[in-house]
């Protein structure tokens, strides 16, 4: 486990290298990973822009729902691009629902594999570049706005314990973008990038999306903190344009976890 947290922290420092002014048009939701291990178990979990529940139907059936809402944006007073916490130069979210499976591993339950398939609808709204060096700041001219249908399927496998949990979850996502406008100033110096802006709804794009979840706490409330990475699948360029410059490649979210469970009543009986 101390490995385990050591890795976590390196991650960490390293992930806040990445700030940038990117155009987002689309930022990778906190993967909902619950760990859940009995019927009628129910977890839930919040950050500043995610909200999260599971709850488990059977012994290995569970529900999910998810929501996402990333509340920044850039205007004329702020200059400073994207961070790793908050992407400053995007508003928008997305809400998924999901089904899945889950099994504990061994007799006392104390690893859980889960796998969950779900479908979720978003949309994101961004700035162009052009908007930084203008002195006509009119949002709407520089406006890029998508909608999106996303499927997805996450397998898990993580530790699940009264006060600490960790797990992996590899999530693939199918991104399907929708409704693309950008304002007449966007690209107004680069017809052939608007060309290729446009042609990110002409086909179906893959993500891989592989997410390290840490909660710790004691029982029914713990602190969780998720590092979270999304790549094309497809490295696919347009027209010389590489389109993953429009997705957040990683995102460290943080916030509580709340687990109500009959399982911790008889976690010291069963040792």
């Amino acid at each position: 486990m101390r490995n385990y947290l050591n890795l976590m922290m390196l991650a960490c420092c390293g992930v806040v290298t990445f700030s940038a002014c990117n155009q987002h048009i689309y930022v990778p939701n906190t993967v909902n990973e619950p760990l859940l291990k009995e019927k009628h178990e129910f977890k839930g979990s919040v950050s500043p822009s995610n909200f999260q529940a599971a709850f488990a139907l059977t012994n290995n059936i569970a529900i999910m729902a998810n929501g996402q809402y990333v509340y920044d944006f850039l205007d004329a007073s702020d200059n400073e691009g994207s961070d790793v916490i908050v992407d400053s130069d995007t508003r928008g979210g997305v809400i998924e629902g999901a089904v899945g499976f889950f099994k504990p591993l061994d007799p006392k339950k104390r690893m859980v594999f889960d796998v969950y398939a779900g479908y979720g609808n978003g949309s994101f709204k961004t700035l162009a570049d052009a908007y930084e060096s203008s002195t006509d700041r009119v949002v709407n001219d520089y406006l890029l706005r998508t909608h999106f249908n996303k499927f997805f399927i996450q397998p898990g496998i993580g530790l699940s314990h009264p006060v600490i949990e960790a797990a992996f979850t590899s999530r693939i996502s199918l991104l399907k973008f929708n409704s693309l406008y950008a304002g007449p100033k966007a690209f107004e110096v680069d017809s052939q990038r608007r060309v290729n802006y446009m042609s990110i709804g002409n086909k179906v794009l893959p993500l891989y999306e592989p997410a390290f979840t840490f909660r710790v706490g004691y029982k029914y409330v713990k602190f969780q903190m998720q590092l979270l990475f999304s790549l094309l699948i497809n490295d696919e360029k347009y027209g010389g344009y590489d389109i993953d410059d429009y997705f957040q490649p990683v995102a460290l979210n943080m916030g509580v976890s709340v687990n109500i469970a009959h399982w911790y009543d008889d976690f010291r009986k069963k040792r």
